[in-house]
């Protein structure tokens, strides 16, 4: 009989964060170098990969705030980080569709559980922008369910956390995993 390696000890926190910024930078990032703009940012090539997703789902969950009570994916391409999210978390997941168009869309959702009065974390995708997100907000108020909160991997740079009101006079908190200048230091060898 063999003996098995040994585990390998814990990263500690600042590298275990390191190591997943050049992971997704090496599978997101089309280019060598820092990212030009987050539109080139493919979020789907990391996220395609189960060793990141399942970190980016651990790190994230840690911001769905307390009253959630479930997730909505922002649409079809959201869907693959709100359900590591659901999984991570055991909160029940539906998929929103229909502001795509633009903000005078409306949302239709589909999901279990998912009632009128049901508070909810929106997941949206990294390149979506405030009047996207308000979009989603309001089309969601408009169903009766309030969203608590928003999140997403990356947040780009000119970005605040105000998300919109969703029509309910308070904006939720606009939460990223890592921002564009994280991402651009951890390409640039450590370099602002």
């Amino acid at each position: 009989m063999t003996e098995g390696l040994p585990a390998p000890a814990p990263a500690s926190g600042g590298r275990r964060r390191a190591e997943l910024l050049a992971d997704i930078a090496a599978s997101a990032i089309p280019y060598s170098g820092p990212l030009r703009d987050v539109s080139e940012f493919r979020e789907y090539a990391a996220l395609n990969r189960p060793s990141i997703l399942r970190r980016v789902a651990a790190d994230l969950a840690a911001e769905v705030p307390r009253d959630a009570g479930g997730l909505v994916a922002a649409g079809w391409r959201a869907a693959v980080l709100a359900t590591a999210l659901s999984l991570h978390t055991g909160l029940p997941l539906s998929i929103a569709t229909g502001p795509e168009a633009g903000p005078a869309g409306g949302a239709a959702v589909g999901g279990d559980g998912l009632a009128p009065g049901r508070s909810v974390v929106l997941v949206t995708t990294s390149t979506a922008g405030d009047a996207e997100v308000g979009a989603w907000i309001t089309g969601l108020a408009e169903l009766g369910i309030r969203v608590v909160g928003v999140l997403s991997l990356l947040a780009p740079a000119a970005r605040g956390r105000a998300a919109g009101d969703g029509g309910t006079g308070s904006s939720p908190p606009r939460t990223a995993l890592l921002t564009e200048e994280e991402l651009a230091v951890s390409t640039s060898g450590g370099r602002p």
